[in-house]
């Protein structure tokens, strides 16, 4: 069984993670560049990062960052969906802070972008140590309040911005069902189920009973895709191939040193290659953003 809806792949290629586990994990601009670049070549439609500079530290509001990388994709691809973060734990709540620069980039048709993430629902991100059977880190909370949303989605709405909708429970799914009913989040929108590997057990983890949960709650028809923070999304990403929904897989969300030091564009090769091998088409750009109604 397969679906004849091409696949789209997004690549989220840096996040916040450390290079200490794969030397291949992009940091600064120029590198983020290369890697994007590389795995559009591989088959990613959607391009996600993060504003890192060279030594690897997060600047979530630094415009500068993301124009650079934005300009250097645009040299050589005017078709993949741009799609940078608002940061994470570190920025969550303040809505109006982690929208400004994606406001300022928008401002310039040349660095525009194409989507806006929004996290729904809460669970604890803590880091476990499984070999030594410890938590690495014990405030770690990602909470997602529904006046922040409405506040947050007002604003996205107000500028016509396209809203992917992360979502890490049942739960959250209907808390963004419920703001879609208000008019604070549009009908068309992109879901992504976000699972959580053994090294955050706060999270959903991924297995095909939660996923059919997942796909209980969201409505009939709408587009979706999966990922896995720090976790492998293989097996997460065979199962999404044949039941029709999309891949969002890189090294910003696990090393995957099974593999050796895979690149990006070699897990989305992985993923473009499983999809062909099952019977299913990996969608171009155009036809990214035609599946996605953008």
């Amino acid at each position: 069984m397969h679906d004849e809806t091409p696949l789209i792949i997004e690549v989220r290629c840096n996040e916040s993670a450390d290079r200490g586990d794969n030397p291949a994990l992009p940091y600064g601009p120029q590198e983020v560049v290369e890697e994007l670049l590389l795995a559009r070549e591989a088959g990613a439609s959607i391009l996600h990062w993060h504003a890192r500079d060279y030594e690897g530290r997060e600047r979530a509001d630094d415009v500068t960052l993301y124009r650079e990388v934005i300009e250097g994709i645009r040299e050589q691809t005017d078709d993949a969906l741009l799609h940078p973060t608002l940061g994470f734990i570190a920025t969550q709540g303040d809505a109006q802070g982690r929208v400004r620069h994606i406001l300022e980039l928008n401002e310039d048709p040349k660095t525009r972008i194409d989507m806006v993430p929004v996290d729904f629902g809460s669970f604890g991100a803590d880091l476990w140590d499984p070999q030594d059977e410890r938590f690495l880190t014990d405030d770690q909370v990602v909470v997602n309040r529904v006046a922040y949303l409405k506040e947050l989605l007002s604003v996205l709405k107000e500028n016509d911005l396209y809203v992917y909708t992360v979502v890490w429970s049942a739960g959250a799914v209907r808390t963004a069902r419920s703001l879609q009913k208000m008019g604070l989040l549009n009908r068309t929108t992109f879901w992504c189920l976000g699972f959580t590997g053994e090294e955050v057990p706060g999270g959903p983890p991924p297995t095909s009973a939660n996923l059919s949960t997942f796909l209980e709650a969201i409505p009939s028809g709408d587009p979706w895709t999966v990922h896995c923070r720090n976790g492998d999304a293989m097996a997460l990403a065979a199962w999404a191939i044949t039941l029709g929904g999309h891949v969002s897989i890189g090294l910003g969300d696990y090393p995957y040193s099974r593999f050796g030091t895979p690149r990006n564009s070699d897990l989305v090769k992985m993923v473009a290659d499983m999809s062909r091998t099952l019977g299913r088409p990996v969608a171009t750009p155009t036809e990214a953003r035609k599946i996605l109604r953008l």
